[in-house]
């Protein structure tokens, strides 16, 4: 079993190829790679399986090595303000991925808990056709993109956005229940990134490794200390559970909520 065991802010090639700036250059293995900086990360596990805390370890990477700016889309103004680590400071923004036409840098895009923004079966949403239709051209955006997206399933994606472009895809825990609906695409390296998961893994949700689809290995996970509620708890639990602070009107509008208007009764 192939298992790569990083030092801090180390990734496997798939993973720096896009989390590095186009035309970045990293050494790994005495072998040299030039970046490609531009397609998505696809991050996928269960609930509480720790994706988004993959997913700032993958960005910590970025502010550490690159210059790129990092996006967090729709995420609450008093995460920003309140949650992010001293370091990512001058560095983070919370724009919307509905905005991307906008932004004229090579940007990291994290688009967490994906399912909630882009759901497949809405495919008449405005947020839904701008994400399929802007899959092909991340690289012409801002010098190239790359979008990290937290995802329970793949299912919930549109294809068009995993067609397109280049995909880094990360298995977390998956629920067996869950797998039985994965997209047939993908259901085989989800269950044997499950399995192999499985055999090293010493947390009961598997967070202390994920697998690595296209680099076919294990990959030991990084907790973010920034995360470690023993420091600082109210900073870890804006982080980790960064959607729990929206406004209730914007908590009603991702999972699609529509206010019922009031019927208006005529005087006898």
């Amino acid at each position: 079993m192939n298992i790569l065991k990083p030092s801090k802010n180390e990734y496997p090639p798939s993973i720096v190829n896009l989390l590095l700036k186009e035309g970045q250059r990293w050494e790994s293995n005495d072998i040299w790679y030039e970046a490609l900086g531009t397609g998505i990360i696809a991050i996928i596990g269960s609930a509480r399986s720790g994706k988004t805390s993959l997913a700032y370890a993958m960005i910590d990477y970025v502010i550490h090595h690159s210059n790129r700016p990092i996006i967090l889309d729709s995420f609450p103004q008093k995460v920003i303000d309140e949650g992010i680590p001293e370091h990512w400071k001058g560095r983070v923004s919370n724009q919307s991925f509905t905005e991307i036409a906008t932004i004229n840098e090579p940007a990291l895009w994290l688009v967490d808990d994906t399912g909630a923004h882009f759901n497949s079966r809405s495919a008449l949403e405005t947020n839904n056709k701008i994400l399929s239709r802007s899959a092909g051209i991340l690289s012409h955006f801002g010098g190239g993109m790359t979008v990290i997206f937290t995802t329970q399933s793949l299912s919930a994606i549109d294809l068009s956005f995993l067609r397109f472009t280049t995909i880094a895809p990360c298995v977390r825990w998956v629920d067996e229940d869950v797998i039985h609906s994965e997209r047939k695409e993908w259901v085989g390296e989800v269950r044997h990134g499950n399995y192999l998961l499985s055999q090293v893994s010493n947390d009961v949700r598997r967070r202390d490794y994920f697998y690595s689809t296209k680099d076919k290995c294990l990959v030991k996970s990084n907790f973010p200390e920034f995360l470690d509620k023993k420091k600082d708890p109210k900073k870890a639990d804006l982080m980790s559970r960064p959607m729990r602070y929206h406004k209730l009107e914007d908590k009603k509008r991702m999972i699609g909520v529509k206010e019922q208007k009031k019927k208006r009764v005529k005087d006898e």
